[in-house]
């Protein structure tokens, strides 16, 4: 029989691929396909039309291509070729080397990525993704859904994007706390009272008159009676000989307030009122906490001794009135128990014009500050005048701000205050806006001048400015209120939960009433020329309170998105669990499945590696 051609037909091996030429007969072809088989005595052998080479059924044409595709039959079953060597010849075998790729392990993990992000939008949940993947749809229908997957997730990141721009840079909401405030939440204010006279008009004479020039050296710094300054050769006189000073020439509470009623109660002044260095020298004090109760270390700092009728209660706007025993109101700082002003504080005080000497304003009368009871006050700047001969009323309605425990992870630069245990002072036990500015102050002057006033927070050891540091003490309070109004490095932000009382005041002529019989040995003419007449009182039973918190919490964050990406994807917690599962199990499980079965294909190749195409002669 003549030969037709050489046929060329490929092995792969795991390293070698054998070219193997073999020889056929021409066969002739009738009806629509090969009559007769290639057969051995284990295997048979058959040619594959390739499309294009095989003439049309029925025509007795030759075979115009020897094309072939050769498997084994076994009972009508096709496997690999595995033909007996010896059965066959072979005419002419060419072998070269096939280098093992090193992008084949690479070129496994792309293809099973790929394969599974096929998977996953065919079975995704996310509205419109499973015709993206769906490959009976024609181009143009894939498109089109592959547009409005990306509108609707774009259109989803803008908004999600504004909630968290809104988040960041206006974390914080003050609203009013749906539950009001009662008596039994507040305490009633500090109230702190000087007499505008500095210094008695006979301890100045007899100042005077003696031969003490520290003394005449003091009178001279806090009433400006000469323009001597003192030399630089002499020292400035120590924080005690200040303090002793100041208490033997001020005006004390027994000399200032006459008669006090709280509750409509007669009560002892003296139990009540204590006396107080402040920057108006020596002032009384109502209600106020003591110097243990106020500051970091009452020992170092030279204090005043204080009487108190009643215990103590370790307050602060912050910790409130938070104890069992709640209920027990006969505490200090006291509390309201009502509003008007026969539940409030009534005094009759007495501004003994005529033993005047020097005064810390151009008039005579009193100065009067509300505060909350761990405060210093700062009533030389702050305070209100009254003048003696008046009855005045001042109505006392307290302002709340309070914070939402969350509040403490917002950053302090977005919501503005400081909680308690935030800004610890150097001085004070509690942390308000006042005692950060007067700390504040008192350091600033120290650095400065290298001495401090002594009505501001200091130690026992540091000196304490004297005249000639008065213009010194006088320029670095205005440098600081300066940069604090700036936004200093003090640093004195609000306290997130603050108690502030603000007030309405009335004035009327005082006339000679019922209080000047409780007061002896005075007459008519001296009561409406140096006695006043206060009353102190609340006007409401219950008082609204602002409270400050998040304006989106990470549950309102969470519930914003999760709605964005549901309205615009159909997302869910479970779609981001199917997201990550295609990312990592699907794709971990799916490569080793795809080289278990190279595996096998291998090791199936491997046992076919003599195999032969037979010649037939």
């Amino acid at each position: 029989m003549p030969i037709i051609e050489d046929v060329t037909y490929n092995i792969d091996e795991d390293k070698f691929q054998k070219k193997i030429i073999v020889q056929f007969f021409k066969r002739k072809k009738s009806g629509s396909g090969l009559k007769r088989m290639y057969k051995s005595e284990n295997s048979m052998i058959r040619p594959r039309k390739v499309p294009g080479t095989w003439t049309q059924p029925g025509t007795n044409s030759h075979l115009s291509s020897s094309v072939f595709r050769i498997g084994e039959y076994n009972n009508g079953q096709e496997l690999a070729l595995a033909l007996p060597v010896e059965n066959y010849k072979i005419i002419r075998t060419e072998s070269k080397r096939k280098r093992k790729s090193n992008l084949e392990p690479t070129r496994n993990v792309t293809k099973v990525i790929i394969h599974q992000f096929e998977n996953y939008c065919e079975k995704t949940t996310l509205h419109g993704l499973r015709y993206v993947g769906d490959t009976s749809l024609s181009f143009l229908e894939r498109l089109f859904w592959i547009v409005a997957f990306g509108s609707a997730f774009a259109f989803a990141c803008y908004y999600i994007t504004k909630i968290f721009d809104k988040w960041n840079t206006n974390p914080v909401i003050v609203a009013f706390n749906p539950v009001d405030a009662t008596f039994n939440d507040i305490p009633f204010p500090a109230i702190t009272i000087c007499n505008m006279n500095q210094i008695k008009k006979a301890e100045a004479e007899r100042i005077l008159q003696e031969h003490n020039a520290m003394e005449k050296q003091l009178l001279s710094d806090y009433c400006n009676y000469n323009d001597t300054v003192v030399g630089p050769e002499k020292a400035a006189p120590g924080w005690d000989v200040v303090q002793n000073f100041l208490i033997k020439v001020g005006q004390s509470c027994s000399d200032t307030i006459k008669t006090c009623f709280w509750q409509s109660d007669n009560i002892s002044c003296e139990e009540y009122f204590n006396n107080d260095l402040t920057d108006e020298g020596l002032c009384c004090s109502f209600n106020r906490l003591p110097a243990q109760n106020i500051f970091r270390n009452p020992n170092d700092i030279s204090y005043l001794n204080h009487t108190f009728p009643k215990k103590i209660y370790d307050w602060s706007p912050e910790k409130g009135f938070v104890e069992p025993n709640d209920g027990d109101i006969d505490t200090i700082p006291v509390r309201p128990i009502g509003s008007g002003t026969h539940l409030g504080l009534t005094l009759v005080v007495d501004a003994q014009l005529d033993n005047y000497f020097c005064s810390s304003t151009n008039s005579y009368g009193f100065k009067i500050i509300l505060s909350n009871p761990i405060e210093t006050p700062k009533i030389a700047d702050f305070g209100f005048l009254v003048s003696p001969g008046v009855e005045a009323r001042y109505a006392i309605k307290p302002e709340i701000r309070e914070a939402t425990p969350t509040l403490r992870s917002v950053d302090v630069s977005k919501r503005q205050c400081f909680f308690q245990d935030e800004r610890p002072l150097r001085y004070y036990r509690s942390y308000t806006k006042r005692n950060c500015r007067l700390e504040c102050q008192s350091n600033h002057t120290l650095n400065r001048c290298k001495c401090i006033p002594y009505y501001l927070p200091k130690n026992k050891i540091l000196p304490v400015c004297g005249k000639r540091q008065e213009k010194c003490a006088s320029k670095a309070k205005e440098d600081m209120e300066l940069v604090y109004g700036n936004g200093s490095s003090c640093n004195c932000l609000p306290s997130c939960y603050e108690m502030n009382f603000d007030k309405t005041v009335t004035y009327s002529d005082l006339l000679t009433t019922d209080f000047k019989h409780r007061i002896e040995n005075i007459s008519d003419e001296y009561f409406r020329k140096n006695m006043a007449v206060l009353h102190f009182f609340f006007t409401e039973n219950r008082f609204r309170r602002q409270i400050k918190s998040e304006i989106f919490g990470f549950t309102e964050v969470i519930s914003n998105v999760g709605g964005l990406l549901g309205l615009c994807l159909g997302f869910s917690v479970l779609s981001l669990v199917e997201i990550v599962y295609y990312l990592t199990l699907r794709v971990f499980c799916g490569y080793f499945q795809s080289r278990k079965k190279g595996q096998k294909k291998k090791e199936k190749n491997e046992r076919y590696t003599n195999s032969v195409i037979p010649f037939m002669s």
